[in-house]
């Protein structure tokens, strides 16, 4: 799959299928695939982070979670490529690993949330192989590394923040005994029913972060505010670099 640099990171071109065609294709080869996603509160967490730049560039796969990101190839880079979301991708691969008796791992987010998160995909994907779940909220993290090693999952999908969540994997990559690893941040909320996903026409023109919002505006404002204007000021000085 071909990539495009874009604020110092490398960036692959590929549209949703061809994403998860490439993960079906290398995890049935038994390789190790580090995943991605970036947008704009990405971008700027590696501007401010060289240790979190260092893992983007260094992760096997990467793809544009963002429409910031895909109209900044588009106006720095006249390249349209596609946005490929996380939880889009993690949807497309839970049926690919149904169909293919693939085995799963989640985690991630709250233990009450994690359990709905499982009764659901049960009932939209009963043949899938579930190897084990874990929620978010441990302490012991050599301790959740052996339990996830020991399970050997296909594809491991984690719901956790950045930049923690970026770090474990860096840290501990080679000893997960996975596949296919990728952060899918807040997706376990959503398909559990916790948060409600923007409205297809929002996500279409770009506009989940206001539907995110005006879900969780305390919360969100500072990222909204200061991150999209640092964004904006990164976006220039790529234009003209």
């Amino acid at each position: 799959m071909n990539k495009i640099e874009l604020f110092d990171l490398l960036i692959d071109e590929g549209s949703l299928e061809e994403t998860v065609e490439e993960m079906i294709e290398r995890i049935q080869r038994n390789e190790v695939i580090e995943h991605v996603g970036v947008n704009s509160n990405k971008v700027v967490l590696s501007h401010r982070d060289a240790e979190i730049k260092k893992i983007i560039q260094q992760a096997d796969m990467v793809s544009a979670d963002g429409y910031s990101v895909v109209r900044a190839c588009r106006w720095l880079k006249k390249k349209d490529i596609d946005r490929v979301t996380g939880i889009d991708t993690m949807m497309a691969l839970l049926k690919q690993a149904e169909e293919l008796g693939l085995t799963v791992y989640f985690l991630g987010t709250k233990e009450t949330i994690l359990n709905k998160l499982l009764e659901v995909l049960k009932q939209q994907y009963p043949k899938l192989k579930i190897a084990g779940a874990q929620h978010g909220y441990f302490k012991d993290e050599q301790e959740v590394v052996k339990k996830i090693a020991d399970c050997q999952p296909q594809m491991l999908f984690i719901g956790m923040t950045s930049p923690y969540k970026e770090a474990f994997v860096n840290k501990y990559k080679k000893e997960l005994n996975a596949n296919l690893i990728m952060g899918v941040g807040g997706s376990f909320d959503v398909l559990a029913g916790e948060i409600s996903r923007a409205p297809v026409w929002m996500q279409r023109n770009g506009l989940e972060w206001l539907h995110r919002f005006m879900k969780e505006p305390q919360r969100l404002y500072k990222r909204y505010i200061f991150e999209n204007v640092y964004f904006i000021y990164l976006l220039v000085q790529e234009k003209f670099k």
